[in-house]
């Protein structure tokens, strides 16, 4: 089984799918299955997609003849999945390439339903990144280092962003609560992010800028956007009954409400006139679900675009085009020119924020830098001061072992000497008594008596009683000089062992010092970054809520 499938469906993306698939299949995470879907492409995306299978096993490839949107694509590539985690990329889109690596190993480390990575946007017409508060994840920023589920943000679900790509989710988890994309439409991704992210109970953020989202690119589906946005009442819709289905969601009744009045109401402003009249009675029969009982209520004053909502409401679509519409642009034509100024300054400040960011991390390279080649410096004096102590310690114990064999054979070798010594003495002694005894014994033969002859037994029973007393002495001799010999060598052996002890502890305690000098420096490392982080990037942050 794959740790991470990825899914990356594709229609008339040959100029970029290329760098996609480079980008995925070049991930630090290499245990992954990838599933190309072919969505009615004709162009040469699908030749593309092809050349990088023939090279790589890991990437399937599921051919839809006729094209049937993003939503039918992503359903069929999960039911064949085999990933213990689902991921989503856009192929017009790329991934960092520790992306997979750092959303699987938090989402496995603590079996997570859902886990999330922070975006940035890539302006494919000026060429340049742009960090956004809504893919940057700040409206979640107290749930770093948390697992939360959506009862723990439900004041922010509306808020969220509800993009599919920046996010991994668990297989078994999206078969245990059976949901699917709505298939046929676009902005699938509305109710499906809903659907999954109400009923989860484990999700959590990396809080790294891991995946690039393409914008202003040619032939993108969301630049066809006014016959496509004729979905968005329908998703709407839908998302709205997923989520009156969760009890912890009714005290935002209103606020969901509210929500869906200016979407749905906003992007009308935005059509054509060709669009106009089927976007207006979809976008009526939403408003009429939505049972807003108290219009008076101060709540609904504070909606921006409640004043346009109680317009559809209350027109047809040929009067409240010519007389009230005109009029309602007008009104707010106004403001719109405020909020037009008000986005440009926040891209401003945006860049601002982005140029001190990208000093701020440089700088931080430079310092992780340094504090890495200390740290090699010092691995390679400590392998060095190991190698030095190892050398020292075999060279101690050869001469101890040297030491000991000689002192040993030096032993030995005298106490060989001593007992032939004394063996030679003892002999010349016992063969001098006994060449007396054969020279006298005629002799004392025909001299002594029969008592004499007894006399002369007890004298050989004595010399033989010296004979045995004397071996004794030897042995008890022997005996004394090899104890004198083992406690000589033993008493060596304890003090060469007291010396190779307090070596090793001079260099366990150099080690702790130096591991305890460099534990402070990266310490102080630390601080020092989270002390800029805080100072010029909070400054303009501060002064951009200000500004607002």
């Amino acid at each position: 089984m794959p740790k991470v499938s990825i899914i990356i469906p594709f229609h008339n993306v040959e100029y970029y799918i290329g760098e996609c698939l480079e980008s995925v299949i070049n991930q630090k995470l290499q245990d992954i299955e990838i599933i190309c879907v072919n969505d009615g492409s004709t162009d040469g995306s699908r030749s593309i997609v092809e050349e990088y299978a023939k090279r790589d096993c890991r990437i399937k490839i599921i051919d839809i003849e006729t094209r049937k949107g993003q939503g039918f694509a992503r359903n069929r590539a999960v039911e064949i999945a085999s990933g213990e985690y689902i991921g989503f990329v856009d192929a017009d889109d790329y991934i960092e390439h520790d992306m997979f690596f750092e959303l699987y190993t938090k989402a496995s480390q603590n079996n997570n339903d859902i886990t999330i990575c922070q975006a940035r946007e890539y302006d494919d017409l000026n060429k340049k990144f742009i960090l956004s508060d809504y893919y940057s994840l700040s409206l979640l920023s107290d749930m770093k280092d948390k697992i939360f589920s959506a009862v723990d943000v439900k004041d922010k679900l509306l808020d969220i962003n509800v993009v599919l790509w920046n996010k991994i989710y668990k297989k078994s988890y999206l078969d245990k609560i059976g949901e699917k994309f709505p298939e046929g439409y676009i902005y699938e991704d509305l109710p499906f992010f809903f659907g999954t992210f109400l009923p989860a109970e484990k999700i959590q953020i990396v809080w790294k800028n891991l995946y690039i989202y393409r914008i202003n690119r040619r032939n993108s589906t969301m630049q066809q956007f006014n016959n496509k946005i004729l979905d968005r009442p329908d998703m709407v819709s839908l998302t709205f009954e997923k989520i009156k289905k969760f009890d912890f969601m009714a005290d935002f009744t209103d606020k969901i409400k509210g929500w869906i009045i200016n979407d749905l109401f906003h992007r009308y402003t935005l059509l054509k006139e060709n669009f106009q009249r089927e976007y207006f009675f979809k976008m009526k029969r939403v408003f009429q679900n939505l049972d807003i009982e108290d219009i008076d209520n101060p709540y609904w004053k504070k909606v921006y675009h409640f004043e346009g909502y109680l317009m559809v409401l209350n027109n047809d679509f040929e009067g409240f085009n010519l007389k009230i519409f005109t009029q309602y642009l007008d009104i707010h034509q106004v403001e719109d020119r405020i909020k037009s100024v008000m986005l440009n300054e926040t891209e401003n400040l945006h860049k601002i924020i982005s140029l001190n960011y990208d000093k701020l991390a440089a700088l931080f390279d430079i310092k992780a830098g340094e504090l890495q080649s200390a740290m090699d410096n010092n691995l390679n004096f400590v392998l060095e001061a190991e190698s030095k102590l190892y050398k020292e310690i075999k060279e101690k114990n050869d001469y101890l072992s040297a030491v000991s064999d000689d002192k040993i054979s030096k032993t030995h070798s005298v106490l060989n000497s001593e007992i032939k010594s004394l063996y030679e003495k003892n002999k010349q002694n016992y063969d001098a008594l006994n060449n007396l005894i054969e020279n006298k014994t005629e002799h004392l033969k025909t001299v002594l008596s029969g008592e004499e002859e007894i006399k002369i037994n007890e004298v050989k029973e004595k010399i033989e009683q010296n004979h045995t007393e004397t071996l004794k002495q030897i042995g008890h001799e022997i005996r004394l000089l090899r104890e004198e010999m083992g406690l000589k060598s033993q008493a060596d052996f304890q003090n060469f062992r007291q010396e190779i002890s307090e070596i090793k502890s001079r260099f366990e305690n150099e080690m702790n010092n130096q591991k305890n000098y460099y534990e402070n420096v990266i310490n102080q490392l630390q601080a020092r970054v989270s002390e800029l982080e805080k100072t010029p990037v909070q400054k303009l942050k501060d002064k951009i809520k200000k500004n607002k």
